[in-house]
């Protein structure tokens, strides 16, 4: 007797939990939200921080999470008036490069996306460094930046790199090879100053790129390839 009134137990506990674990169409359908309508948007750029980005409006698949893209600026075109668990709320469909979706426009702040300043210095360095292989090798022991650095040893890097003819060299071919990667240094640097600044550095760069290093020319070269790292290095420990 006891037996039969275990087995009849286990088999009403059985039933009940197929009975609660299968989801009915209706259950699934009450997930989905209802699109009550959809109007155009004039382009306008956002950002956000946080939020899931959807394939639709119906929010039935989330693409992308928007923590991931706090530095990436959207551009808004439509916006949708949803309902979902009996309540209304409104979606902005947002677009960055081939990236696009449905997110809720709670989460998105107008205007574009803060710099990402770690990020920056790092392709800064790297492009700053790309600049000085093409100096001798004097000025590419000298000048050469470590991606951890900061603008402040950057700006150190630049300064040291062109210091006199130790680093530049002493021959026509070398000083000329240093013209070329102090040139190309500045221009990963052009244009982030003050605008007198970038006058001054404009002028300077301007000379030296039209001056022909030769044997009678070769300590006046040097010493303004010295004098226009310096101030160029200078200015580059005050980015930020």
């Amino acid at each position: 007797m006891k037996k039969i009134f275990k087995a009849s137990m286990m088999a009403v506990l059985g039933l009940a939990l197929v009975t609660t674990s299968v989801a009915t169409p209706a259950d699934a359908a009450s997930k989905k939200a209802t699109v009550v309508s959809t109007t155009a948007l004039a382009k306008t750029a956002y950002h956000g921080k946080k939020g899931y980005i959807y394939s639709s409006a119906k929010l039935t698949k989330k693409k992308y999470n928007m923590k991931n893209y706090k530095y990436t600026t959207w551009y808004g075109t439509k916006k949708a008036t949803i309902k979902k668990s009996g309540k209304k709320a409104s979606l902005t469909y947002i677009t960055s490069g081939k990236k696009h979706g449905w997110i809720y426009s709670k989460y998105l702040t107008a205007g574009t996306a803060p710099i990402n300043k770690q990020k920056r210095l790092e392709n800064t360095i790297v492009a700053y460094n790309r600049a000085v292989m093409l100096g001798s090798s004097s000025t590419k022991y000298y000048a050469t930046a470590d991606l951890s650095d900061s603008y402040e040893d950057l700006g150190d890097c630049v300064i040291r790199g062109w210091e006199g003819d130790w680093a530049i060299g002493d021959t026509v071919s070398e000083t000329s090879t240093a013209k070329t990667a102090l040139l190309a240094a500045y221009n990963v640097f052009k244009g982030r100053f003050s605008s007198s600044q970038n006058a001054n550095l404009a002028a300077m760069a301007k000379s030296i790129e039209n001056t022909q290093v030769t044997a009678n020319n070769i300590d006046d070269v040097q010493t303004a390839l010295t004098s226009f790292s310096n101030t160029l290095g200078g200015v580059v420990k005050t980015l930020n």
